[in-house]
């Protein structure tokens, strides 16, 4: 059987079978642990890849099956699947947060490395987490054939969005409308539903513990006599 671990969200049944939980920040779904925790057979491939379309086409996400796909691939090569590899990579690119990408390379065997597919979601990891949101955004618009996962550029914006809110408490807003690749009305209805507005070109960001500032006390116990002492 396939079930579901979760904390807190909705659940629901597809067509395969699989229970699906639907969160409101992050969406996650995952098979029983047997399925993937130490079973090295290769009839698990078809399961795991089956399940990887799910989450493909349904917004959902689960490292652990993913991974464990990878390795499979690498003790059965015969059934490496090239489409499966990008697939995962794509989904990993949308939960960056979690490290999922870098994790999911060191799985794919060097000679993969040089595929298409997997150089330009590469090249699209490093621009995220090196903060070239506009070179990204326009290098996507020249493959929207490969970035076809349900939900990929929301989940993308979330990211930034993220990265900028624990780095700035003020951001002009035509960057960040480049940022997040949204026409100026559209960016004002993005911030709106998140409790957010513009104000004279800016958007100021709530406060969090990265971007307010911590006053230090000095201590109030000094004596006379350890003051006497530096001169």
């Amino acid at each position: 059987g396939i079930n579901a671990e979760y904390m807190g969200g909705i659940v629901k049944y597809n067509r395969l079978g699989l229970q699906l939980i639907t969160l409101s920040t992050m969406k996650r779904t995952s098979l029983q642990p047997e399925v993937y925790r130490n079973v090295f057979e290769i009839n698990v491939i078809d399961k795991l890849e089956e399940y990887l379309n799910v989450q493909f086409k349904e917004e959902t996400f689960d490292m652990e099956a993913n991974l464990h796909l990878l390795k499979l691939y690498q003790i059965f090569y015969e059934k490496s699947s090239v489409e499966g590899m990008g697939k995962i990579l794509q989904k990993a690119l949308m939960n960056l947060h979690r490290n999922a990408f870098n994790l999911s390379l060191y799985l794919i065997p060097q000679q993969y490395h040089s595929d298409p597919v997997i150089t330009i979601l590469s090249q699209f990891a490093r621009q995220l987490e090196t903060a070239q949101y506009g070179d990204f955004w326009r290098e996507a618009e020249n493959h929207k054939d490969i970035l076809v996962a349900k939900g990929f550029n929301h989940a993308v914006r979330e990211f930034i969005l993220d990265n900028l809110l624990i780095t700035f408490r003020t951001v002009d807003l035509s960057y960040l409308a480049e940022a997040l690749h949204l026409s100026e009305p559209d960016l004002k209805t993005y911030l709106e539903r998140k409790g957010m507005k513009s104000e004279g070109g800016f958007v100021t960001f709530p406060e969090n513990e990265f971007t307010t500032l911590k006053q230090r006390v000095a201590p109030q116990n000094i004596q006379f006599e350890q003051i006497a002492k530096i001169f």
